[in-house]
């Protein structure tokens, strides 16, 4: 059975709530075969889930049918934005009124004067002072950016700007991004050989100077289909999965914030085969995984028992003994 009684969905995006007086725990994104947007969300930090959602949950106004889509917080204590595509691949946008609080209205289509034709989204808080940045694969592969002026709701955006490219000239198939806890945030994308390129910020905010690391990056030499990271809680500092073309698992995480990479571990958690995945803070200090099954097709999950500390159990396996333990250095 599906995670939640979730509906069968096809590609995810999830998000931490915010706010200083944190009342909830972390939301998640899904769309089904025929576009239809759903969500649901802790009503409590790292507690129960509200149940799912259909695409009226914020309200009239949505896109129809969604082809892609992205979450993230504008800052620690700052509300959540989503943006999806539609069908027509023109860009939507949505946020929260206040950090943990209800949505505003639906903007788009063509949110921020976004090009049509887009392909992949991603997104990731940058620094306090900065709020989020968003950024777009075009339909040759190529990579824009744009990022907010600071991390209020209702603000403006700067325009949209071209991304530096690898050494490679790499044409882009996947991305993701996240914060690493430092203030500073990390861009990982696939390029259409399957390899991976990772981009770290040079300082809190600043992308001045930084460059794509790749092909390989932190030495993952397999071919890579999907990839997903999240800013973690406690000491810690990024962590970021990828799905091989044989559809496991690999797991790198950062000991400290913005520090060294622990390594690959393969086979990750004995996670099932998989071709789509997320990951958000449940704002308890630990983090939660979705994955979506490539033989079933269904929506599973797998929590850490505690911050920084090992895993549970994936949720469609139960009926399995013992829990995945994770070692930390």
């Amino acid at each position: 059975m599906s995670w939640e009684n979730a509906p069968n969905l096809r590609k995810l995006t999830a998000a931490q709530q915010g706010g200083r007086d944190i009342k909830r725990g972390a939301q998640i994104w899904g769309v089904d075969n025929k576009g239809t947007l759903y969500t649901n969300y802790q009503k409590t930090p790292g507690g129960k889930w509200a149940g799912w959602k259909g695409p009226d949950w914020a309200g009239p106004g949505y896109p129809k049918q969604v082809y892609e889509l992205a979450a993230s917080n504008m800052a620690l204590d700052g509300p959540v934005m989503l943006w999806v595509l539609d069908m027509k691949r023109q860009l939507w946008y949505i946020e929260q009124t206040q950090p943990g609080g209800d949505w505003g209205d639906w903007q788009g289509p063509n949110w921020n004067n976004a090009p049509q034709g887009l392909k992949k989204l991603t997104a990731s808080r940058t620094a306090n002072r900065l709020g989020a940045q968003v950024w777009a694969l075009k339909d040759d592969g190529t990579l824009i950016s744009c990022v907010q002026k600071a991390p209020a709701p209702g603000l403006k955006w700067k325009p949209w700007t071209d991304w530096p490219a690898t050494k490679e000239n790499s044409r882009f198939i996947e991305i993701t991004a996240c914060n690493q806890a430092d203030e500073r945030t990390n861009l990982l994308a696939i390029d259409n050989k399957l390899q991976l390129w990772g981009m770290g910020m040079k300082g809190p905010g600043d992308w001045d100077g930084a460059s794509w690391s790749g092909p390989n990056w932190e030495g993952f030499k397999k071919k890579v289909s999907n990839v997903a990271a999240v800013e973690q809680g406690g000491v810690r500092g990024a962590r970021v999965w990828v799905i091989d073309e044989n559809q496991r698992l690999s797991c790198n995480y950062q000991i400290t914030p913005g520090g060294r990479w622990t390594g690959w571990s393969d086979g990750w958690q004995n996670a099932p085969e998989s071709y789509e995945l997320t990951a958000a803070g449940m704002n308890d200090g630990r983090l939660e995984i979705w994955t979506i099954t490539s033989l079933k097709g269904i929506l599973t999950s797998l929590v850490q028992i505690s911050p920084d500390g090992d895993w549970g159990t994936w949720s469609e396996r139960t009926d399995r003994e013992g829990r995945g333990e994770e070692h930390h250095p």
